[in-house]
């Protein structure tokens, strides 16, 4: 393998990939980065064995030559040192030559003779049919993995619960996400699909971080083709694989209440603001709890902490109450982090009870978007 190739096209494409390598993998050569070399494109892939990545850098972009290919190839280089490498070199023009299974890099001046791995017993990535496929825009699928993801379940704790539950269903695509405290849950239409379509796959929390960290500032189109275990993931030149979490995910419908006895409506930046003050008393302690007080027309937001002191802070709100007051108490960054999911000039806040889940909606419902959040007991 011998060829030329633009710097900065290079480091894109390692950068990406290498953000799936696992340092503590037991297969020392899943730590590396595979390149493939075709006569007209380079290919880089990387693995977990959860999740697969490739990037694909064609030879020319726009008439602009990226690669310059003398000899067709493969290999499997070490990652951490070689994008190092790739980061400091004095050129814009990197040379790169394999013997055997060595890497030579030069650039400018500078010289390296790396030592490879044999690509051959690198492992293959595996195929999946393209019969089932969906398209989303990548803005909207970015926003989806926003408003879920951090409610999916912590590391060990269940692993059904450790990623987002997609299903379509009469053209209604659904996200779930709960860790047994908190939920959320986003719901659109998909206009343009068969309305015979149907799939209930759960993508693991881990798999939808990496890929939103790459679709998040984009505008093209997702295409998503899946099976029974795994999906693909295709955005721009790059391919992502992914071993789905296998198993049922629990029926969370009738976890959201349709029957409440009062509701406030609040300025999200505002409410937000003001729990972020008051969490201050409580966020060192265990649960970051925080009471709220309904009353008509004022929200009361107050905490305490036998080592710090307390805080107490009011807002005014349109509420709508059946008694006089209502209480309740919460996890304050809970509550934080379900504001912030909404997205939404002004939230709507609906209690069934002081003992029962509440949901946060935005007040104008532009969005098909549910956060649930349990009460703590405080007694």
């Amino acid at each position: 393998m011998k060829f030329t190739i633009q710097k900065s096209n290079f480091l894109d494409g390692l950068n990406h990939v290498a953000r799936v390598i696992a340092p503590n993998s037991l297969f020392e050569i899943l730590k590396g980065i595979k390149i493939e070399l075709f006569q007209d494109k380079l290919i880089l892939k990387t693995s977990d064995s959860l999740v697969s990545v490739e990037f694909v850098i064609n030879a020319f972009e726009d008439d602009k030559e990226i690669i310059t290919i003398l000899e067709t190839g493969q290999v499997v280089l070490p990652s951490r040192n070689f994008i190092e490498i790739i980061r400091k070199a004095p050129t814009d023009l990197i040379e790169i030559e394999t013997i055997n299974n060595n890497i030579l890099v030069r650039s400018g001046k500078s010289e390296f003779n790396i030592k490879g791995y044999d690509a051959e017993d690198y492992p293959e990535f595996p195929t999946i049919s393209k019969e089932y496929s969906l398209r989303l825009d990548a803005k909207v699928f970015n926003d989806i993995i926003k408003e879920t993801v951090f409610c999916t379940a912590p590391n060990d704790q269940r692993p059904i619960l450790e990623g987002v539950n997609f299903t379509l269903r009469n053209k209604f695509l659904t996200a779930t996400a709960t860790d047994s405290y908190r939920l959320s849950r986003r719901q659109l239409v998909l206009n343009d699909e068969d309305n015979e379509k149907e799939f209930n796959l759960i993508i693991p929390r881990k798999a939808l971080l990496y890929f939103q960290r790459m679709i998040e500032q984009g505008n093209d189109e997702v295409e998503i083709f899946y099976e029974n275990n795994r999906i693909v993931l295709y955005y721009q030149n790059v391919v992502y694989t992914v071993l789905l979490i296998s198993g049922n995910y629990p029926n969370t419908n009738k976890l959201i209440p349709t029957i409440f006895e009062c509701s406030f409506t609040a300025n999200s930046r505002e409410f937000f603001n003001a729990v972020d003050r008051v969490s201050l008393m409580s966020r060192e302690d265990k649960d970051d709890i925080i009471k709220l007080v309904l009353k008509e027309g004022v929200l009361e937001i107050s905490s305490q902490s036998k080592e710090f002191g307390s805080a107490i802070e009011e807002i005014r709100v349109n509420s709508t109450l059946e008694e006089d007051k209502f209480e309740i108490s919460v996890s304050g960054k809970y509550l934080k982090d379900a504001v912030s999911a909404i997205a939404s000039e002004e939230i709507i806040i609906k209690f069934s009870g002081e003992l029962t889940a509440f949901i946060v909606q935005p007040s104008d419902y532009h969005r098909d978007i549910i956060e649930l959040i349990l009460p703590v007991r405080t007694y």
